[in-house]
């Protein structure tokens, strides 16, 4: 039987579970295809780890922030268009600054005072074939240059989201490519860094997942936490918050692979190999700290601190510091501690600047929510994400990034779907070359919604 052929009586009941960019965006194409489509949220809002805030007149994100970064942001760009949202996509020349107890030194001149070798790739490769990690390959290639050292461990810690010594030294691509970035846009005075492209919807990056949760309504379940998954008979059972049962005969698992963990898999579900590699997918631990400023006669636009990066939003009245790795694992405590220790590099180096914190809290899981002064969320504190995104581990890139082909559509190996029954989607499943990005998430939905859909070509449940 032909999709699009099913009656009202024999349509395939199809279960999401996750309602952020990839779940919402596989449940969207798939309402549209035609078919039964329920989404299983363990939050009260849409949206994931896309979480914006409005903090004076300026919106910002405390979550994921450029849908250009991998891919250019094309399958964004397109999903945007077709839900008529309205984009700020800009390039906001900056300059540049890295500062530590003890200097201050523009990171043009770092970049360019480096000894460039004739082919920096490759002796990066060879550094990373005999390294045990990343940072290995960091302190090897760069030993001449400890503030280059310094400005590009902070920068890949924030990146990737890991310590660079809890990262592959496959991660040579990231180093490189954020290498790159600083010395392609550096110019000729040693002080400017220009050309930062950035895309995100006016409004608030939430309005994505708020306009694709219209699209489903009454199709979203909130406050439904997956606590177990088994296989009876032909169908799938989920049980939500340990005593609601809900059967299926496609089950789409969005959920970040930090999560899989707390559930119950029976042994007939996904074979024990694969949940293996899946539960052990390394997330990182990145954590923002958004406060208001007011700033005349600015030199900076972005900065690497002693402990974080910052910038300033677009209309710079909003400075974001910028975490990951052990700096990312923040209380209230240590959230006030932390900013408490860079402020005064900013201070010191911005001159001219207002700090305009009263107070600092941690922010809510509700989209749009308004603050007065700082606002901070540690995302390995959240407990549906465990971590911001995924990244490659130590000793389990080649596993990552073994691609295969499901029914004409490509598929990470570790995310390969069961018995056409269990599929996932996710940042962590994309096959774009960059992990753990908004581009990736929604990328990962549209193909996926694709490969169920040829999956069910034919499909029948009495024969199932």
């Amino acid at each position: 039987m032909a999709t699009g052929a099913f009656s009202s009586e024999n349509k395939p009941k199809i279960i999401i579970v996750g309602a952020g960019l990839s779940g919402l965006t596989a449940g969207y194409r798939l309402q549209q295809m035609g078919h039964d489509v329920q989404v299983y949220e363990a939050r009260h809002r849409p949206g994931g780890r896309v979480l914006s805030v409005k903090i004076g007149e300026s919106y910002e994100e405390l979550g994921g922030e450029n849908f250009l970064h991998g891919n250019e942001g094309r399958y964004s760009l397109k999903l945007m268009k077709e839900l008529n949202l309205e984009t700020l996509h800009f390039e906001k020349p900056f300059s540049c600054v890295y500062t530590n107890n003890e200097q201050t030194v523009s990171c043009a001149e770092v970049i360019n005072k480096f000894k460039n070798p004739p082919d920096l790739w490759k002796v990066m490769e060879e550094t990373a074939s005999c390294s045990t990690n990343l940072q290995e390959v960091i302190d090897s290639v760069f030993k001449e240059d400890p503030e280059l050292c310094a400005i590009l461990t902070r920068c890949l810690t924030t990146y990737e989201g890991s310590d660079a010594e809890k990262l592959d030294p496959s991660c040579i691509d990231s180093l490189y490519e954020i290498f790159l970035l600083f010395q392609n846009l550096s110019v000729g005075d040693n002080s400017k860094i220009e050309g930062m492209k950035r895309l995100c919807l006016k409004g608030g990056n939430a309005k994505l997942p708020l306009a694709l949760s219209n699209k489903l309504e009454h199709k979203i379940q909130y406050g439904s936490v997956l606590t177990a998954l088994r296989k009876e008979q032909k169908k799938i059972v989920l049980t939500f918050n340990r005593n609601q049962e809900i059967s299926a005969d496609i089950v789409l698992l969005t959920i970040p692979c930090s999560l899989y963990r707390d559930i119950e898999f029976a042994s007939n579900t996904i074979p024990q190999e694969q949940l293996l590699e899946i539960k052990n997918v390394q997330y990182g631990t990145n954590a923002k700290i958004l406060f208001p400023v007011t700033i005349k006669n600015k030199k900076y636009d972005f900065m690497v601190l002693p402990h974080c990066v910052s910038w300033l939003n677009e209309d710079d009245s909003i400075v974001t510091f910028y975490m990951g790795g052990k700096q990312g694992i923040l209380d209230l405590k240590r959230a006030k501690f932390l900013f408490d220790q860079e402020i005064p590099f900013l201070i010191k180096e911005e001159g001219d600047i207002q700090i305009n914190v009263n107070k600092m809290e941690e922010g809510n899981d509700a989209q749009l929510s308004s603050y007065e002064g700082a606002v901070f969320k540690s995302w390995i504190k959240d407990p549906y994400a465990k971590g911001s995104y995924s990244n490659r581990d130590i000793g389990k890139s080649a596993l990552l990034n073994e691609i295969i082909t499901v029914r004409g559509e490509e598929v990470r190996n570790i995310f390969r779907p069961v018995r056409d029954q269990i599929f996932f989607a996710g940042e962590h499943t994309t096959i774009l070359p960059v992990l753990g990005t908004l581009e990736s998430a929604i990328e990962s939905g549209e193909r996926t919604a694709r490969l169920i859909e040829k999956s069910l070509k034919g499909f029948d449940i009495s024969i199932q």
